[in-house]
């Protein structure tokens, strides 16, 4: 049971366990997202590029149990089991594809690549949205979700948010910059994606 102590900054009375004074507002210790592995946007970027795109999909299910423990509602663990039930279903059956001896054309190339990049998009709105929730229930602030970011850069969007989680709970205002390593990261990732369009573009 938690005993009523003062708050260090402005002395209102406050329970021992809570985070944050709510007179104000002062956090008693660093908001973190705890459980979750690989929350560092470089690594992340790194692993992704030397996998070719495929530690994203890893991602989710090392930290599958981590984002359904943040869930604070039962519906967003359905959501987030069933997304990350379609992605495991799609990878065996593309991989079923590739070793059967039908001829992998191009277009069933492209089609497959769209279903993947729309089950990610997806995956990583539903996480957004538990840890927006988890944020609101357990620090008292509402993060705001940018969904031009998470329909352009997916999983990217997704690993720079978690990577700076902790400054957005406690600037909440102030939630993204371009100017910031990982900013300027996103922009270098969806110019190189632009040019390579072009060339397959021009060539095609």
């Amino acid at each position: 049971m938690s005993e009523v102590v003062k708050c260090p900054f402005c002395e209102n009375l406050v329970e021992s366990d809570t985070e944050r004074c709510l007179k104000c507002g002062s956090f008693f210790k660093e908001p973190e997202l705890s459980g979750l592995k690989f929350k560092d946007f470089g690594m992340f970027f790194a692993l992704q590029i030397l996998t070719f795109g495929l530690f994203s999909t890893l991602w989710f299910f090392i930290n599958f149990r981590a984002i359904n423990n943040l869930a604070v509602n039962e519906r967003d663990c359905l959501k987030f089991k069933g997304l990350a039930a379609i992605l495991g279903l799609s990878i065996i059956g593309y991989a079923g594809y590739i070793l059967s001896d039908v001829e992998f054309s191009h277009s069933v190339a492209v089609v497959v690549g769209l279903v993947q990049y729309i089950i990610s998009v997806a995956l990583a709105y539903r996480t957004l949205k538990i840890i927006q929730r988890y944020t609101i229930a357990k620090y008292g602030e509402s993060l705001e979700l940018n969904p031009y970011y998470i329909a352009i850069f997916s999983v990217l969007y997704m690993s720079h948010f978690i990577d700076t989680y902790t400054k957005r709970v406690m600037n909440s205002h102030d939630y993204f910059s371009f100017k910031s390593p990982q900013g300027v990261a996103l922009i270098v990732v969806i110019a190189v994606l632009a040019i390579l369009l072009g060339i397959h573009l021009h060539l095609g």
